[in-house]
Formats: C-alpha cells, structure tokens, sequence
C-alpha cells in the first residue's frame, strides 16, 4: 500500500527486485523511455500533492510484482513457445491420487466433489482452444468441458503488467524473474489446473503514454497482445485455464505503472472490448475485471481515494468519479508511489459486462470487491447482470490483513459471502502467506476453510524473487519455497 502502510505490507513488498534496477530494464528492452520536456502529466494534469514512499524503491503497493530480468536459466523464449518439462508429473490440470495434503490440508467438509481435472489441449491459436479445456459457471461452482464440478487450483505469474511500461521494448517478460515466457509444464507438474496473467491495458492497447516527469514511453500494442497470446497458448496446451487480470490501469495518456484505484472510462472499456474479441472463442480463459480495487471511505485512510459522502459500493457497480492518478514519481521503474491531482471518470463493473457480453463473449467474467477485493458487499447492495449469468466473484487473502479475513475472522466472511455464493462461485485469485517455515501458519487454514466450501484458488505468485509470496526458489530445480510454497504444493498437488 501507500502511506499508512500495514508493517504486512512492507513484508510482501521485501520480495520485489532486489536485484532489479533500472538499468536492468533498459538493457533488456529493445526501446527506451524518451525524455521529453513536457511538464509532469500527459493530460495536463496539476503536478503531484502528495509523494508516499515505500519500502525504498517499490512499485507495487500490497506484493511483490516484479524480479531479476536475468535470474532464470530455463525461462523459455519470451517469442517463441514454452519450453518442454522434463518432468514425469502430469502436464495436466488432473486430480492426483495420493494422499492428502501434508501440508496445506483438505476438509473433509466440503461441499462438492471437485475435480481438479483441467484437461490437455491443443491450442491453434491464442484466441482458440479445443473444446477438451473448456470452463463455466453452473449454479455456484465452476465445471469443466464435461458438466464436472472444478475447483480451480493455480497460481499467478506475474510480469505481463510491468514488463514493457516502464520503458517499452518488447522484453515483456522483464520483470518476472524468468528469462522469458515462463514453462507452464512446470506449472501443470505440481497438478495445478489454471494460472492467472495480471496484464496492463496501456500495453495492450499500445498508446503513448507518459509519467509524472514528463517521460515518453511508446508501447507497440500489436506486439503485446501476439506475446499475452502466445503466452494463453502455451498455457491452454499445458492443461491450464488461464485468468485473464486488468491489474495495472490509468486514465487519459498517463503511463499505468502502477496499481490505481479503478477501472477508467478513457481506457479500461476499450481494454476489455479488444480482450473479449481476442479470446470470445476459447472458452479455457476467464476474464477478471480489474484488481483490487480501493475505493473504499476516504475516513479509511490515505490508501483510499472515494471523497466523502460518495456511496463506494454504488461507484464499484456503475462508476463513478476519481479525484487522483497515482504513479511512479520517476516515471520508471524505481520510483515512489505518487499522487497527481486529476479528475477523471470511472467504469463500473456492469459497464466491463456489457462492454464483453456486447462482442459476443460468453467467458467468465470474475469481479473483485473494496479494499484490495476483500469487501464485497457491493454484490449484494449494488448487484450488477450478466445476460448469460457467467460471472464469478474474487476475493484475496494475505495475513495481517482485512477487517473480512477467512482465518481470523471465518464467522465475518462466511457470512459476507453467503448470499453471493448462492448463486455464484467463489474463487480467491489471490493467496499469499510467509516464506520460512512449515506447514505455512496462514496459507494452512486458509486452503481448509477453501475446501470447506469447495470454493477455488490461485496462490501468489509463480515468481522466484525470494521473499514472501513467493512459491518457487529458482527457475532450474523450481523447488518450492519454504512455508508457501511447500504447503501449497502439497496441498495441489495431493488434492483429491
């Protein structure tokens, strides 16, 4: 987060690149930045109120998202396609017939009989699949090609949202940790079933952008969608269904480095209008509408952006109005989260639904909730439609946090989500716990209450930065990390 920052929150920003600088950036990109003498804003905006250091030079308010662009030595091509696993475990999202979790654990509690089984298929295409890897809504679970119940169990690949902002280029990848497109086989080996690919709508939609000091960036969007297709393909024929994530967004022609509070009305409709033409015929891939947002109270503290008096939950639904873009104050990677005085409008989660439904796209649409997608009473305050009742609802958990946390506070959330489990599934799109010791305190009664209600999950993150939320160690042996990474692959991989 941003000022008042939870000492949590510093804890998952400690993962972040340690060994990634600037410079590492602009030698691994093909282009670079262009210094213009423009004043601060690409819209002309007011100059910035408000500078909120993190912990040194972090671009990334709640988690780590970026890593060493030269760690890997088995990243695979970052044009070409995933490298081949040398593994026996199953490429595919399959369920295993071990034993339970000696880590994680699963209830015995829950309410379906899952499978865990993604399918293998061959994809032609990035926007195609067969229809082997096909996933839906029914009722309030997610099934499979078949009409089988699924609990979807993944993990995050961070990179696509950052890879090329900060300077343009065409290392997409820069960011991740791996020296390319990551190996998804590597992914299905620990019989996981879905991944998740945080993705950034200026890259995609390939506008000239600018930061806060007044540094042009051009983005070749052609370019980025071939490689998020590439990267969906390998994935898909991995045996994996692939989450879609708007996570880092900005209005007007201001670069979108870094998380901000919304979705806006100058891009985010265009994202997903050219996204849902791009996939509307591969049903293996789901769309989530925007990451974490935080346009909870004002009285809430500087993290959050809703002036008073303005209903959030109402905002969430239909949009609204904000009154700030945050970026970095370097207009690079490297810089500080900072404020820039700037009214724009915002889109709602119903206007993302109609614009995707409007190009014929019947995937899944999954939305979050307030505060970092941990309050979602706007589900049922402000309920939005799908004319193909194909939406999903997210949430995310890390320790420490949320007044709504499933571990501390399990009365309070089931209660929060009752109503909207009713009618549609639950999936935590985010899990991310301590790295160091096992089983992991957080992550352990976490995926228990998960089964209990056989709701779905994707850890954060398949990245080997080090540090907290993180699951790998490396990308040569790609050992799990101690606490996390242990407990969450147990806890997949033995996974009925």
């Amino acid at each position: 987060m941003i000022q008042k920052v939870r000492s949590t929150n510093v804890l998952r920003l400690g993962a972040l690149i340690a060994a990634l600088s600037f410079s590492a950036f602009s030698a691994a990109s093909a282009g670079t930045a262009t210094d213009s003498g423009a004043t601060a804003a690409a819209s002309g905006s007011e100059t910035s109120t408000t500078t909120e250091e993190l912990n040194s030079s972090r671009h990334c308010w709640r988690k780590p998202c970026g890593g060493s662009s030269s760690s890997s030595s088995s990243g695979g091509s970052s044009s070409g396609g995933s490298s081949s696993s040398s593994s026996s475990s199953s490429s595919s999202g399959g369920s295993s017939s071990g034993s339970s979790s000696s880590s994680g654990g699963s209830s015995s509690g829950s309410s379906s009989s899952s499978s865990s089984s993604g399918g293998s298929s061959s994809s032609s295409s990035g926007g195609t699949t067969t229809a082997a890897l096909s996933i839906s809504t029914q009722g309030n679970h997610f099934v499979d090609a078949h009409g089988n119940t699924l609990q979807v169990r993944g993990v995050n690949v961070s990179g696509l949202e950052s890879g090329i902002i900060f300077s343009g280029g065409t290392n997409y990848w820069a960011s991740s940790g791996f020296s390319g497109r990551p190996d998804f086989t590597k992914i299905a080996a620990w019989k996981a079933n879905a991944v998740r690919l945080p993705l950034n709508e200026d890259s995609w939609l390939g506008v000239t952008v600018t930061g806060i000091p007044g540094n042009v960036i051009s983005l070749n969007g052609p370019a980025y969608q071939a490689e998020v297709k590439a990267t969906v393909k390998a994935a898909n024929a991995a045996g994996l269904y692939v989450i879609l994530d708007l996570h880092w967004t900005a209005p007007g022609t201001f670069a979108a480095n870094t998380q901000n509070p919304f979705l806006n009305a100058d891009n985010s409709i265009n994202f997903w209008t050219s996204v849902a033409i791009a996939f509307q015929s591969n049903p293996a891939v789901m769309f989530e509408a925007f990451n974490e947002p935080f346009v909870c109270p004002a009285s809430q503290g500087g993290v959050c952006s809703t002036p008073a008096g303005v209903n959030a939950n109402a905002l969430l639904a239909n949009g609204g109005t904000q009154s700030y873009y945050i970026g970095l104050s370097s207009g690079t990677f490297g810089g500080s989260i900072q404020r820039v005085a700037h009214t724009y409008n915002t889109v709602g989660y119903q206007q993302v639904i109609n614009a995707i439904r409007g190009t014929g796209a019947t995937n899944v649409i999954i939305c979050g909730g307030n505060n970092y997608d941990d309050d979602l009473t706007w589900w049922t305050s402000n309920p939005v439609t799908d004319p193909h009742n194909q939406l999903a609802a997210s949430i995310h958990h890390y320790p420490g946090e949320y007044p709504n946390n499933a571990v501390t506070n399990p009365t309070g959330m089931n209660a929060m989500l009752a109503p909207i489990a009713a009618n549609h599934p639950i999936i935590m799109t985010e899990l991310g716990d301590e790295v160091g010791s096992n089983p992991a305190p957080f992550a352990t009664p976490a995926l228990a209450w998960l089964d209990t209600f056989g709701y779905s999950v994707l850890a954060w993150t398949w990245n080997p930065w080090g540090g907290a939320n993180t699951l790998i160690e490396n990308t040569s042996t790609y050992t799990p990390t101690a606490g996390l990474g242990v407990t969450y692959h147990d806890w997949v991989f033995n996974h009925k």
